[in-house]
C-alpha cells in the first residue's frame, strides 16, 4: 500500500505545481504577470504617448493626433487615456470578453487599469460606465463597461454610478463609418431623472474608443446636465501610423 501512495503523492504534487503556473493572456508564454513583458511592450507601448483628446497612441513629439488637431475628434472630453493599442492579440482579448462571455478576464487586468488611471487622471467623484440598451444587455448577459467600472470602483474606493441610460437600440458602431457613427448616436443617451450632477468630476468608462463618437456623445449629455469635468478610460484605442 505504501509503495502505491508515494508515486501518487508525487503525481499529485506535479499536478498542483502545474496548476500554479501562469501564462500570458495574449501570447500564452509562461509569465508571472497576466501580460508578459514582450506583449506589454507591443500593445501597451509605454514609450508612446496618447492623444489627450481621444486616447490614440501617437509619437512622442506630438501633443494630439491628426484627427483631433484638425477638429474631427471628440470635443466634450477633458482627457482620454487608453491602456493599449486596439489591435492583434489585445483586440482578440477584448473581443473574447465581449462576445465570448469572458468578463472574468478583466479581473486579471486590474493592476494595469489602476496604474493607467491613477497616474494619468485626477480623482473623480464617480466612475460611470457607458450604458447598454436593455435589449443588448439581455442578449449578451452583461455589460463589459460596467465590469470595467466596477473593478476600478472596488479597487480604488470610488463610487460607481449609473447616471446614464441608453434609450435606443442602435446598430453596432463597428459596422459604420465616422459620420454614420455620429448620426447613429444622436439622442441615444439620457441622464437618469432626478440625478444631480452639478460640478461633479467623472471618469467615463468604455472598452474601446475608435472615432470617439460614443464617449463624446455621452460626455456631451453629462456636461449639458452640469458635470464640470469628464475624463475617459478605455482598454483599447487606435494607433496613428
Amino acid at each position: 500500500m505504501k509503495s502505491e501512495v508515494v508515486p501518487m503523492i508525487k503525481k499529485l504534487g506535479s499536478l498542483l505545481w502545474y496548476d500554479q503556473e501562469e501564462s500570458c493572456l495574449l501570447c500564452s508564454a509562461k509569465s508571472v504577470e497576466p501580460i508578459c513583458s514582450g506583449c506589454r511592450e507591443e500593445y501597451f507601448q509605454p514609450r508612446s504617448s496618447r492623444c489627450p483628446s481621444c486616447g490614440k497612441l501617437i509619437g512622442n513629439l506630438s501633443e494630439r493626433c491628426k484627427d483631433c488637431s484638425s477638429g474631427i475628434g471628440p470635443k466634450t472630453l477633458d482627457k482620454v487615456v487608453s491602456l493599449g493599442y486596439y489591435g492583434g492579440a489585445w483586440r482578440d482579448l477584448i473581443c473574447n470578453v465581449k462576445y465570448k462571455g469572458q468578463p472574468y478576464l478583466l479581473l486579471r487586468l486590474s493592476d494595469y487599469m489602476i496604474s493607467c488611471t491613477v497616474n494619468n487622471l485626477p480623482p473623480p467623484d464617480a466612475v460611470v460606465p457607458i450604458p447598454m440598451h436593455p435589449n443588448k444587455l439581455a442578449e449578451r448577459g452583461f455589460n463589459q463597461t460596467e465590469v470595467l467600472a466596477s473593478i476600478l470602483s472596488g479597487k480604488l474606493g470610488i463610487q460607481l454610478r449609473h447616471y446614464l441610460i441608453r434609450t435606443k437600440d442602435t446598430a453596432p458602431q463597428t459596422s459604420l463609418g465616422r459620420n454614420e457613427r455620429i448620426q447613429n448616436l444622436r439622442g441615444v443617451f439620457q441622464v437618469k431623472e432626478g440625478v444631480k450632477l452639478k460640478d461633479k468630476i467623472i471618469w467615463l468608462v468604455d472598452d474601446v474608443i475608435t472615432t470617439g463618437a460614443t464617449l463624446g456623445e455621452s460626455a456631451k449629455i453629462l456636461k449639458e446636465n452640469g458635470v464640470k469635468e469628464i475624463y475617459a478610460f478605455c482598454l483599447g484605442a487606435g494607433k496613428e501610423e
